[in-house]
């Protein structure tokens, strides 16, 4: 598979806690049974399942010199991530975010951006996209940088080569991002928020509604991935919804990140749109089945097993 493939964004530890009961009041404790260290944040996460894939990935985001930094560092190069483009600030702490799975409720994340807030993007030289296939930004709007500069300088440069572009964001409450979405999404082939993004940036409740507000603002395609009830997708092909694949849930951090995965090497493979679904949704599910958003993805064979078993599942 040599087709080139840049993920763009966030890159951070996460530290990442099991099963609290409830989040403790103020002076409170909660037990938790097991918190443990592992690569994490959108753009690490994303290019961590296309390297397992086999695919050549080059992840282009920022740690500092610290041993967190080494960690990532290691972690990523053991998985086959291409780091030629990655920066290393000395004196800046590594981005880390606290994932905190509650027992029947969504997962909470605090996150300490660090290195991701430095001037990294302008290091980066838009000639090494001579050949690229996919450029993709990941969680934009979490840190200050990449800016919309940034993204759209990148994102322009990848539209002038051939290459698919593709876009996830991080909503923080109180904090706008529609001024930079009408600036970044024509330059979108993919966009993919879930549903609490997708209702917070359009004030849509329901994501077919968000999904077609969202493209009204100039993304080629829209996809709301909403969790264990599917997805919506909204393009110039029309617009529908996709069930989920039912597992056993053990985690659901990275779900999103391992979808922009599975639809981009289906994007690879010549897949048309349903097909791209198909496998974001499968590889998805397989994050899932396990702590954090690494452990779950899954290798080739793996995966073309997991597709062969889920797919009539799908399109039944």
């Amino acid at each position: 598979m040599g087709q080139k493939i840049f993920c763009f964004g966030a890159v951070v530890v996460d530290l990442i806690a099991q099963d609290v009961a409830v989040i403790p009041g103020p002076g409170d404790s909660a037990r938790s049974g097991s918190i443990h260290l592992a690569i994490g944040g959108c753009a690490a996460n994303t290019a961590t399942g296309l390297a397992r894939l086999g695919h050549q990935v080059r992840l282009c985001g920022a740690v500092g010199d610290d041993h967190l930094g080494d960690f990532l560092r290691g972690g990523l190069e053991q998985e086959g991530v291409d780091l030629r483009h990655f920066s290393v600030h000395p004196g800046v702490q590594t981005g880390a975010t606290f994932v905190i799975n509650v027992e029947g409720e969504d997962r909470r994340f605090i996150s300490a951006t660090g290195a991701n807030d430095e001037p990294w993007p302008e290091k980066f030289d838009t000639a090494a996209l001579e050949d690229a296939a996919v450029v993709s930004f990941h969680a934009y709007g979490l840190a200050r940088r990449p800016d919309v500069e940034d993204a759209s300088r990148i994102l322009k440069a990848a539209r002038s080569v051939g290459a698919i572009t593709l876009l996830d964001v991080i909503v923080i409450p109180g904090e706008d991002l529609l001024p930079d979405l009408r600036v970044l999404l024509p330059l979108v082939d993919g966009f993919f928020p879930n549903d609490d993004e997708a209702r917070r940036l359009t004030g849509r409740a329901d994501p077919a509604q968000a999904a077609a507000c969202l493209r009204d603002l100039g993304a080629s395609t829209v996809v709301v991935t909403c969790g264990d009830r599917g997805l919506v997708w909204h393009s110039p092909e029309g617009c529908g919804s996709l069930a989920a694949l039912t597992v056993e849930t053990v985690d659901a951090t990275g779900c999103g990140d391992a979808f922009g995965a599975g639809f981009i090497d289906a994007h690879l493979r010549d897949g048309a749109l349903k097909e791209k679904l198909i496998c974001g949704t499968v590889l998805g599910a397989a994050v899932a089945t396990a702590s954090g958003a690494i452990d779950g993805l899954p290798d080739r064979s793996r995966f073309d097993s997991m597709m062969q078993a889920g797919v009539p599942h799908l399109v039944s």
